[in-house]
């Protein structure tokens, strides 16, 4: 099963093999983003109350609105929040914005004609390691998944400095069941400090999510879900569970609860014309107690084989919410 890649080319990839271990600027490559089509469910979830969950809004990041900001591109792989900032990732770096989603620092940049300038460590990238997915953020610290395009194998989880998107110097390698131990398992990684764990999931279908220990990520064991679920590309802790943004045909959110493995469908995103991918996701408590949902799409509506240079070519981020209730995250309901 082929893996989606918004930079994936082989020339980029070549160019980033002989010239990126030094961080300097990379030329040549495609100018167009890759957008993969989801895949078949292969069982029906129980379906949660979605009258409950309402769609607040949606902003739309562009790569050329303003010609060549590239906004939409450095928003396109995952995001997190600390309650007042958002961070989001992008295939080769990260990016910190305000509460208005206005940015304010990237460790990482990209221009026409492919001028690459990565946020991904030079020692990192000589390994292969090309390929940021969604990220999490937990005291200071953002998580970033981190595998090859090669293959998407070899998953990593590197750690930065929330502050100023340095590399801490730490990152470590991420190994799932011993029935897939390598396999595509670093499209996202979520952190749950209530249970001091590391979550992550492979892409293909599973019904299960591999635990990771927090303080150094060697693998614990697996959950098993009560179905199989595929394409995940996010996913956020919040109480008992586990909130998953899909790429599967329904585009749907999924929640996993952690202690039982019961498996909800929360709500489906809309279907925008045109060639699209769902990618990270976030949460947000609310002042009222409320749970805010975040989930990024990637939409081309032309289905222009997401060229760089097509004005329409955007992120969508769409904002759910629903009101606080006394029982919403016990273990079991």
């Amino acid at each position: 099963m082929m893996r989606r890649s918004f930079i994936g080319s082989s020339a980029l990839l070549f160019a980033l093999a002989l010239g990126l271990a030094s961080h300097e600027p990379a030329h040549g490559a495609t100018e167009r983003l890759q957008l993969e089509p989801g895949h078949a469910e292969h069982s029906e979830p129980e379906r949660a109350a979605a009258e409950e969950w309402k769609l607040v809004d949606e902003k739309q990041f562009f790569l050329q609105n303003p010609p060549n900001s590239f906004t939409g591109l450095y928003r396109s792989q995952g995001m997190a929040t600390d309650g007042h900032r958002w961070f989001f990732s992008w295939q080769y770096g990260l990016e910190i914005a305000d509460n208005e989603f206005q940015s304010v620092l990237r460790n990482s940049s990209f221009q026409l004609p492919m001028n690459l300038v990565p946020g991904i460590p030079a020692n990192l990238l000589a390994q292969g390691l090309n390929h940021i997915g969604d990220i999490d953020y937990l005291n200071g610290v953002i998580y970033a998944s981190l595998d090859t395009t090669n293959g998407y194998t070899d998953g990593h989880v590197a750690l930065y400095n929330a502050s100023n998107l340095t590399y801490t110097g730490i990152s470590y390698a991420l190994t799932g069941a011993p029935s897939n131990p390598k396999k595509d398992i670093a499209s996202w990684v979520a952190v749950d400090a209530k249970r001091n764990h590391g979550y992550g999931k492979e892409w293909q279908s599973g019904n299960t999510i591999n635990v990771y220990g927090l303080q150094d990520w060697h693998f614990l064991g697996t959950i098993t879900m009560d179905m199989a679920l595929e394409n995940i590309q996010g996913a956020k802790v919040h109480g008992d569970w586990l909130y998953m943004s899909s790429n599967n045909t329904t585009q749907s959110v999924y929640r996993v609860n952690l202690e039982n493995g019961h498996v909800e469908e929360l709500f489906r995103l809309p279907t925008p014309a045109g060639d699209r991918e769902v990618e990270g996701i976030a949460l947000r408590e609310g002042p009222g107690g409320e749970l805010n949902i975040y989930v990024e799409m990637v939409v081309d509506p032309d289905r222009s084989g997401s060229n760089f240079t097509n004005p329409n070519l955007h992120l969508s981020l769409y904002h759910y919410s629903r009101a606080a209730r006394r029982s919403d995250d016990r273990a079991n309901r």
